[in-house]
């Protein structure tokens, strides 16, 4: 399905998100601590390589992981140097303690066990390291998060597969989303699984969330 996609994919966020994705990974940028200069970081589903290129001008050295070999390629049009892997992030082809910082944006959802992710993401990490998760979710029920579930649910497919040339994936999209686990849910499950100093930011009012956790040192 990725792979299908991966050369409208940009596109179809920027015009889906009217651009507001960009704020979110400066967001990111900033609660990794903001310059990141001689910092090694991992970006777990990078995708195309949006958050990677936004942690590389920030100063880090950064390794792009990727399961789908389409969408990863992407990476080096926007990122040089840079480093970039087709690779799982239920198995990151890195040794232990390798990076000062984790992140995984709107891939999250897509792994087969998160909690094997964190494990993973804990593991690659120096002590005192930061992994940082950046995941769509849904805003409380009121009128706006009413309104917004009906544009996830009928209009967000529509152009997403006309921008993209597939349905399905926009559909899969709204689908896993609205079965996403609430922010709070998100942040305790990172704790159980070892990071420390948990904490959760939620995004225009909680259509994404900005999780961040520790490693101890």
């Amino acid at each position: 399905m990725f792979a299908g996609i991966a050369g409208r994919y940009d596109v179809a966020n920027r015009v889906l998100s009217g651009g507001v994705d960009r704020s979110w990974r400066k967001r990111v940028v900033k609660r990794a601590g903001g310059d990141l200069t001689g910092k090694v970081a991992i970006d777990v589903a990078c995708g195309t390589g949006d958050l990677a290129g936004a942690l590389d001008k920030a100063g880090a050295r950064v390794l792009g992981v990727d399961f789908t070999f389409e969408m990863v390629a992407f990476g080096p049009k926007k990122v040089r140097p840079g480093m970039w892997v087709q690779g799982d992030g239920l198995r990151l082809p890195v040794g232990d303690g390798t990076a000062d910082l984790v992140t995984i944006a709107f891939g999250l959802r897509n792994v087969e066990d998160r909690r094997v992710c964190f494990a993973e993401m804990l593991r690659v990490l120096r002590p005192g390291g930061r992994a940082i998760v950046l995941e769509f979710g849904m805003p409380d029920p009121d009128i706006f998060g009413r309104v917004y579930k009906g544009y996830l649910t009928h209009v967000l497919p529509r152009i997403g597969g006309a921008l993209s040339g597939d349905r399905s994936a926009y559909t899969y999209l709204d689908d896993t989303v609205q079965k996403w686990p609430d922010a709070e849910t998100l942040r305790q499950e990172m704790a159980q699984d070892g990071f420390v100093d948990c904490t959760v930011e939620r995004l225009w009012r909680g259509i994404a969330c900005l999780h961040v956790g520790d490693k101890a040192r």
